[in-house]
């Protein structure tokens, strides 16, 4: 899965998110988003997903396939496919025409990814130097509540004239910064701000803001990143208010309403290491805690559900359907039946994808400066995996002929030089389309057609790619 297609993935998976978040902000546990979002960023840093049955992307890819197959007893006419090697789940193997532009997209790209780590690193170094500058604090009551309150990670409180609302950075050593304006006489206020800051440190808030800063970095280019990072910034700080909620009971929501508007909120830029108190809308945070309900067994369930079925939906690619059915659950075939269809099943239809990336570890190498795909230093001028449904020929400068080698229960366990028979069988089917004297790499939509032979069309290969 190259970069474009994990950034698509996020997108499809944070507009879920947001549709979801839009409906039950208010009606499930805040923490649900929390992990709908670091399930995102997972999809966007991970270069790899798991094939399944339930992934959004098999819905798609078998509805396609279905609305685009031709009906029982259509005569193929379908054009041959050769060195079009692009992969479904590995990295695409770009074609030669187009390397300079994408060499220059990878500027553009890392151009971007500079930029936007400079903004937050010297941001935050900036910030540092601001910090720095804070005191310590003094207060019978800030001194009780640390010692009530022991973690590995020893925390400290400080105060600045320089911020004006309370906010944690650190990690290892986590700072409670508070406002040296802060009314330090007022202890309900001072416990609602210092059990607001001490759930951004024991749930590594920093941590997981720090990732998904990665992420928004990588995936600059994708409004989509932009829309997830700033919302999840905001789940973050509602899980919060709701946590501090839960623990002083129903009784508390009105006066930590109050205190979140007297601390006159202002929003303190994009800091990845920072967890600001009040850095996000007041109407949006002071409606939430206000609908706060008690957790109960139905919305747990609910949430689970969600997490799963939607985590499942779309962390995961599409699965190759390799059975092959047509809706009245026959297979495909043409008028003359008689040739064996284990040697046709593997080529690639127009548009086609196929993913050689599961035959490298057996020796099957793509030759970025040769274009073509080598055997043990050979050009491969003929490569045929039937039960894998992979086929390709290069007639104009292969030199071995090779074929997948499977055990009794289809699993590939290698592969090996194949005989002159079975090469000859194949190219039998060109001799009147001319291939032979057309260069590896080439695709025909006129002439290099199949005829009147037995043809399974592998579902997988026509319609949506993920």
């Amino acid at each position: 899965m190259n970069l474009l297609q994990m950034s698509f993935s996020g997108a499809a998976f944070i507009t879920a998110v947001v549709i979801i978040r839009a409906v039950a902000i208010n009606k499930l546990p805040k923490k649900t988003f929390l992990v709908l979002w670091e399930l995102v960023i997972l999809r966007l840093l991970i270069p790899f997903s798991i094939p399944s049955m339930f992934s959004v992307y098999t819905l798609v890819t078998h509805s396609i396939s279905s609305a685009t197959l031709p009906e029982t007893g259509t005569d193929y006419n379908i054009p041959t496919m050769q060195g079009l090697f692009v992969t479904t789940q590995g990295v695409e193997q770009p074609p030669a025409d187009i390397s300079s532009s994408v060499s220059m997209w990878f500027i553009v790209w890392c151009a971007g990814i500079i930029l936007i780590a400079l903004f937050f690193v010297i941001s935050y170094l900036h910030c540092l130097i601001e910090f720095r500058t804070a005191l310590p604090v003094n207060n019978h009551y800030v001194e009780k509540w640390l010692a009530e309150r022991p973690l590995k990670r020893p925390i400290l409180v400080r105060q600045s004239d320089r911020i004006s609302a309370p906010l944690t950075y650190g990690i290892f050593r986590p700072v409670i910064l508070m406002p040296k304006k802060m009314d330090w006489k007022n202890e309900k206020q001072l416990q609602y701000v210092l059990s607001h800051e001490y759930v951004h440190i024991y749930r590594y808030d920093t941590v997981t803001k720090l990732i998904a800063t990665l992420a928004l970095c990588i995936h600059w280019f994708n409004p989509f990143v932009w829309v997830m990072y700033i919302l999840f910034n905001r789940d973050i700080e509602l899980a919060c208010d709701e946590s501090v909620i839960r623990q002083f009971g129903e009784k508390s929501k009105s006066a930590y309403s109050l205190m979140l508007i007297s601390m006159e909120a202002t929003k303190s830029g994009l800091l990845p290491l920072c967890n600001n108190f009040s850095k996000n809308a007041i109407e949006e945070r002071i409606t939430a805690i206000m609908k706060t309900k008690k957790i109960t067994i139905f919305s747990l369930v609910l949430a689970s559900l969600i997490v799963v079925g939607v985590g499942t939906a779309f962390t995961t690619s599409a699965q190759a359907n390799n059975n092959n059915p047509t809706s009245d659950g026959q297979e495909y075939k043409t008028t003359n039946a008689s040739e064996n269809a284990s040697d046709y099943n593997a080529i690639e239809t127009s548009g086609g994808n196929m993913d050689y990336g599961i035959y490298e570890e057996y020796g099957l190498i793509y030759d970025k400066d040769s274009k073509c795909y080598t055997y043990k230093g050979n050009a491969v001028r003929f490569f045929n995996d039937p039960v894998g449904g992979a086929s390709f020929t290069n007639f104009f400068t292969g030199t071995v002929d090779i074929e997948a080698e499977r055990d009794t229960n289809d699993k590939l366990i290698g592969i090996r030089e194949c005989t002159k028979e079975i090469y000859d069988r194949h190219t039998e089917k060109y001799e009147n389309s001319g291939l032979k004297s057309m260069p590896a790499g080439t695709s025909t939509e006129n002439g290099n057609m199949i005829r009147n032979h037995e043809l399974k069309l592998p579902t997988s290969k026509v319609g949506f790619v993920h």
